[in-house]
């Protein structure tokens, strides 16, 4: 075993490690619902959340035989406005970078029962990498934990 705290695991450290978390799983399990209670937990906080609207950007009218598809998307509500954009990675997930009105703004990109947290600087900037493909909405919590935080509608992407 190391004698200095901040030396790297060696086998024997990590052999120590995962007994201690057997021994914990066996004594100590997680209640088989935690999972389950995480997500109502997680539901009860959106249920007092606005729903904010896919914003329509009028485009000029152009005719094509090709469809394409679109990588910017804005969502409002009465306090906040969220833009995003798309990019593709080259291992196929998507990286998105998003503008929010306001610094300091909590939000989170939901995939299912996952999600991941990124809070805006001060010019609203955030930052996704590493995101799966699918159906996606966003959880904005607002600066001020008096506001009342805001929930886009799913999008595929």
């Amino acid at each position: 075993m190391s004698n200095a705290a901040d030396s790297p695991l060696e086998n024997l450290d990590a052999g120590l490690m995962d007994s201690i978390a057997a021994l914990y799983d066996v004594v100590d399990p997680p209640p088989p619902s935690l999972d389950d209670d995480v997500i109502f937990a997680l539901s009860l906080g959106v249920l007092d959340a606005e729903i904010a609207t896919l914003t329509e950007e009028v485009m000029p009218a152009m005719r094509s035989g090709e469809t394409e598809t679109t990588n910017t998307v804005t969502f409002t509500s009465s306090a906040l406005q969220l833009m995003i954009r798309t990019v593709e990675e080259d291992d196929g997930t998507l990286r998105i970078d998003g503008w929010v009105t306001g610094g300091g703004i909590d939000v989170a990109v939901l995939s299912g029962a996952n999600a991941r947290w990124s809070t805006s600087d001060a010019h609203g900037r955030l930052l996704w990498r590493n995101v799966a493909r699918g159906a996606l909405r966003f959880l904005l919590r607002p600066a001020d934990p008096a506001e009342r935080p805001v929930m886009t509608p799913v999008i595929e992407f």
